[in-house]
């Protein structure tokens, strides 16, 4: 058996395959139109707004369950388990702003050079 032959029997078995499927769905579809043209006007209004409200809340709950799994994801992957600091766990988001009012944030600490004589001397040990 050739190469071509092996392709030729997958390719014959694809389109019986289809067209097995091409007369499922038309069989479906005149099943489908002959049970609508037996009901009555108000029977098949009544069953249009009750799919409309089944989709609505089939929607409202794929929000639901597509924020849990963001959440998940985003949120809860944690291989290393180390604290998430996004869930405000990390104390320094809870501390007080060290810096709040203050134009200069050394200004209460002391100066280590403030009234060393050595500090404009040129030292020529250092410099060499």
């Amino acid at each position: 058996m050739t190469f071509k032959e092996i392709i030729q029997k997958i390719g014959e078995k694809n389109r019986a395959r289809k067209e097995l499927l091409r007369q499922a769905d038309e069989q479906d579809r005149i099943h489908s139109t002959i049970e609508e043209r037996k009901k009555s006007a108000n029977e098949r209004e009544l069953e249009r707004f009750m799919k409309e409200n089944r989709e609505e809340q089939i929607k409202g709950q794929l929000d639901v369950e597509r924020k849990k799994r963001r959440d998940d994801i985003s949120f809860n992957h944690n291989p290393l388990h180390t604290k998430n600091i996004m869930k405000a766990e990390w104390e320094v988001l809870r501390e007080k702003n060290m810096f709040a009012g203050n134009s200069n944030m050394f200004s209460n600490q002391e100066f280590i050079h403030k009234n060393n004589p050595n500090l404009l001397k040129n030292n020529m040990r250092l410099l060499s």
